[in-house]
């Protein structure tokens, strides 16, 4: 909890506008040892130093400033500031020039993107994957796997009326390039293939589903295969089934 503030001293938070842009910076002064009006603009000209750089280029004139609420507390004030900026959504717009929250550096796109490529392509040390495990060890997190729905079908599911863009098939796409499933020669069990039969078991294709593949296949020469030994000419995708080194005639 931060300290109680001398009767002398009058937290306050403030507003400053740079005229000639438009950009905005809220902050908190609780360090005062005069009235606010008398400080802010007198005395004291913020702590940001992207405020600091346009009075250096364009003077304290080409500013507006504002004082804009009073607090007895430190706490009060830095709680204010806290919510006036979150409500503003500071983090979403160009406008403003605060570059932390209650001493929370606000991260940008560029900032985000310099560390996203240091960090890449290094492989984490076994110590830094111990501390990692040991800082999320007990935390109850929304995505943990024993938080997630058993019925992950209908609108339980995270794609519920959802679609990739293009742009993401295209990534799933290169990242799955040269890999092998993870089922590749491992042989279905007797008990898997009567649970597939049971389920697929009555159903049927809904009649909407037949006549849009119907129609998209109509009118569309589909390639072909010659077996080699029965020199039968049949439709590429059932060529496996019955020919090739599956013909009785070989």
């Amino acid at each position: 909890m931060l300290p109680l503030i001398n009767k002398v001293m009058k937290p306050y938070t403030y507003l400053v506008k740079h005229k000639p842009t438009g950009l905005v910076y809220y902050g908190f002064r609780s360090a005062n040892a005069v009235d606010p009006e008398q400080d802010l603009w007198n005395k004291y000209y913020t702590s940001s130093p992207g405020v600091k750089q346009l009075i250096e280029q364009d003077g304290i004139e080409a500013f507006d400033v504002q004082i804009r609420k009073t607090f007895n507390t430190q706490e009060q004030a830095v709680a204010w500031e806290t919510k006036v900026l979150r409500r503003m959504r500071v983090l979403e717009s160009d406008r403003w020039i605060n570059q932390n929250i209650a001493g929370y550096v606000i991260p940008t796109a560029e900032s985000n993107a310099k560390i996203s490529a240091y960090h890449k392509g290094k492989p984490k040390t076994e110590e830094h994957k111990r501390k990692i495990a040991e800082r999320n060890k007990g935390q109850d997190r929304p995505w943990a796997i024993h938080n997630l729905p058993k019925d992950t079908s209908g609108e339980n599911n995270g794609m519920f009326n959802k679609k990739h863009t293009l742009e993401t098939k295209r990534k799933i796409s290169e990242a799955k390039q040269g890999s092998t499933p993870w089922n590749v020669g491992v042989p279905i069990s007797e008990e898997q293939k009567q649970a597939i039969s049971v389920a697929n078991r009555g159903r049927k294709m809904d009649p909407a589903d037949v006549a849009r593949r119907a129609a998209a296949q109509r009118g569309a020469k589909r390639p072909t295969k010659t077996c080699p030994h029965c020199g039968t000419v049949v439709a590429a995708n059932t060529y496996a089934r019955w020919h090739g080194d599956r013909c009785k005639n070989q």
